[in-house]
């Protein structure tokens, strides 16, 4: 590939609709992500491509949902009278690339020019001949996005200072509240620095100007003014501990010119987007797949070892807006786990640590809290794979223990942590005892229950592996064989009346008996014991014929639940079907649009999707295996394991892939594995981080290729061990 990487990326794609990335500069894990902000409606990362530019803001979450947080430390340029803007700008010429971003506002003729550090935002500001420039720096800015959670408040500024520090310098802290997940207050630090000194700097205290040097509350604002230059930039630290930690943010990273931080973040980016290079595909492929590892290193951000973490010091590196473990678990932390192991080791520990501290694993970490539980302990799932997958630098033992503490002890507070414990413990599920999302809590909770009891095992704790294996089997208490579908039970062990599978009500959120889906949906959440799922349904035929029809029934679309279940097929001896279903997803949901996504982004997950789709190689979560499927490259060349040390493992088509275009569906007709054929459509990961290279040879037209050899079902093959030992 003669082009850099970094010039495949487009910001720009999934920034509108319900895909909510961001378009701004950002770094991998960085603290600082700077973006424009728009005028309301505003969604959870601030922007919406139709609506007026308001400000350009340096903590956002990208790709998620729910309630408003973030958008601190805003900054506007305007020209004109002395005054505090309230109007937004349109916009013309907006682009945006790799650490850069750039537009000019009208009809001030203003233009923009942004890129970033890991923590800071640098900006230049270019106006036009003969105006005086003003700069608004608004220390109390928020995204603001009603809740949609039961709790759930939108961002809100509840105090905080700003001081001018000097004529180049202001400086300061911005409390705020609100967001999704929880309720609890957070704190912003900020150093903003002027390349040049302002002509003057008044502040603005509740809409009204203020001849002092400093001032507190809810509302804190400044305008700094410029005279004799054409171009004005600004530098601004942030910190989550302290004022000095921001300036010294600024010292250590942004003392270089603005060119040369911009071309840092490119190289920066440029490093990291070396762990997978593709060659042959479509230019809409490429671009979207290298967009796509943008983002699944967009979150969480890296607070350094006892560094931007104020909460205890113990020597491990700290990571916030984990936004959620639930979403990313599903993919993107497998596929982190192969391309960057460090960072996966990193999370976990500091997973661990945090657990160590408050008593429990959390499912999401924001602001130095846990957030909503969402179903059970994601932490559990990815504790278990990273042991399986051989991932070192963990304390296993002491996850296990925090993970059976997930089944074997009450919370205090089911919100953050824990389990609803009560029915499941004594009648074998989550009754409807608990209102909302009853049927598919438990289901996640028979899942970590595997999870747990496999760790058990690889730590050689057979009895304990065999209480949690057991303790998976209650899966099944909740499936409803008439209906064929999991479904609600009262704690008396009655069905719920009027119970429709195929219906959320009041909404996916909100629903009493299932997550963000409908039961339908839900229904093929069985990882531990796929093969219970195809015997319930009648056998391979009929499990096959089941899936069509939920396809075809319009019930499957591009949420993190559901991503799994065009590879069940291979389970039922049809890869030649999951082949049809990914190329029909990778198509429909996925678009080089400003909407181009078909959901949330969420951490990742539409990301890892994509990639490991696009590439063929697709992992399922708690488990050491993934699955097979074409690819849309003619090669990719996936770098294995840590930085520095990577081994190559490359999947490479025989002769052509056609136009590319990813509209004629093909199938694998012969896989060769580091010269032995390979006849089933799943690679375990042991086979993976040897390196080597996966040859396949493509068809036009469906083959029986690896119908004969289905992936494990772990809790079929404890069925038959146990009954082995009996």
């Amino acid at each position: 590939m003669d082009r850099a990487k970094v010039d495949w990326i487009d910001p720009f794609i999934g920034v509108d609709g319900e895909n909510n990335c961001l378009c701004g500069p950002y770094l991998p894990n960085s603290i600082v992500r700077l973006s424009p902000d728009t005028a309301s409606p505003q969604l959870s990362h601030g922007y919406a491509s139709s609506l007026p530019i308001i400000r350009f803001s340096h903590t956002h979450v990208s790709g998620t949902g729910g309630g408003g947080r973030y958008g601190n430390v805003g900054i506007l340029p305007f020209t004109g009278d002395l005054r505090v803007p309230t109007e937004g700008y349109e916009r013309e010429n907006e682009t945006a690339s790799a650490g850069y971003y750039r537009v000019t506002l009208m009809p001030d003729d203003i233009r923009v020019e942004l890129t970033s550090t890991a923590r800071t935002g640098c900006h230049r500001y270019t106006f036009q001949p003969g105006v005086i420039p003003h700069v608004l720096i608004d220390a109390s800015s928020v995204i603001q996005v009603d809740g949609d959670q039961p709790g759930e408040t939108t961002g809100l500024c509840i105090g905080g200072y700003l001081e001018q520090a000097s004529d180049c310098e202001l400086v300061g802290r911005s409390d705020f509240r609100g967001g999704w997940g929880h309720d609890y207050p957070y704190s912003v630090y900020f150093s903003i620095q002027f390349q040049q000194p302002a002509k003057a700097c008044v502040l603005v205290e509740n809409g009204q100007f203020v001849q002092q040097r400093s001032i507190d509350g809810q509302d804190c604002r400044a305008v700094a003014s410029f005279a004799g230059c054409g171009t004005v930039e600004i530098k601004v630290g942030i910190s989550y501990v302290s004022i000095g930690k921001a300036r010294e943010s600024l010292r250590r990273e942004a003392s270089a010119e603005f060119d040369v931080i911009h071309q840092q973040a490119r190289n920066r980016w440029e490093q990291k987007l070396d762990r997978i290079t593709v060659e042959g595909g479509s230019e809409r492929h490429t671009r979207l797949l290298y967009t796509s590892l943008t983002r699944l290193w967009c979150m969480p951000s890296d607070l350094g070892v006892d560094d931007e973490y104020d909460g205890w010091v113990s020597g491990v590196r700290q990571y916030t807006d984990i936004y959620a473990l639930w979403d990313s678990v599903r993919n993107a932390n497998s596929l982190l786990t192969l391309i960057d192991p460090e960072l996966e080791r990193g999370i976990l520990n500091s997973l661990l640590d945090i657990a160590a501290h408050t008593g429990w694993l959390p499912d999401a970490w924001i602001a130095g809290h846990s957030a909503m539980i969402q179903g059970g302990s994601s932490a559990d799932i990815l504790l278990n794979e990273a042991k399986l997958k051989g991932l070192s630098g963990i304390d296993y033992e002491a996850a296990l223990l925090q993970m059976r503490k997930n089944n074997e002890q009450y919370s205090p507070d089911t919100w953050m942590y824990g389990r609803h414990l009560d029915d499941y413990l004594s009648l074998g599920y989550v009754s409807t005892k608990v209102k909302k999302n009853s049927v598919s809590r438990h289901m996640e909770y028979a899942y970590q229950d595997w999870c747990i009891g496999r760790l058990a095992q690889s730590l050689g704790q057979p009895d304990i592996a065999e209480r949690y294996y057991t303790s998976s089997e209650k899966l099944w208490n909740l499936w409803n064989e008439q209906q064929r579908c999991f479904a609600p039970k009262d704690s008396n062990g009655t069905w719920a009346e009027a119970f429709d599978p195929a219906v959320c009500l009041p909404d996916c959120w909100n629903d009493p008996y299932f997550y963000e889906g409908t039961s339908w949906q839900w229904s093929f959440h069985t990882h531990h014991d796929f093969a219970g799922l195809i015997e319930r349904h009648g056998g391979t035929g009929a499990f096959v014929k089941h899936l069509d029809t939920f396809f075809e029934e319009g019930h499957y679309y591009s949420k993190e639940t559901m991503l799994h279940i065009p590879y069940l097929y291979i389970y039922a001896g049809r890869p030649d079907r999951t082949a049809d279903r990914v190329r029909e997803c990778l198509n429909t949901y996925f678009q080089m649009a400003r909407d181009g996504l078909g959901d949330n982004e969420d951490m990742g997950c539409q990301s890892a999707f994509y990639i490991c789709s696009s590439i063929g190689l697709y992992p399922l979560m708690g488990q050491d295996i993934y699955f097979l499927v074409p690819p849309l490259f003619q090669s990719s060349i996936i770098q294995i394991g840590e930085e520095g040390a990577t081994i190559p493992f490359t999947i490479e088509i025989i002769g052509s892939i056609g136009a590319g275009d990813g509209t004629k569906p093909r199938y694998i007709a012969e896989a060769i594995w580091n010269n032995t054929p390979l006849d089933r459509a799943w690679i375990s990961h042991s086979e993976l981080i040897i390196g080597g290279v996966l040859q396949l040879r493509l068809s036009e037209h469906a083959t029986s290729w690896g119908s004969l050899n289905p992936p494990p079902s772990p809790l079929k093959e404890w069925y038959t061990s146990k009954q082995i030992r009996s």
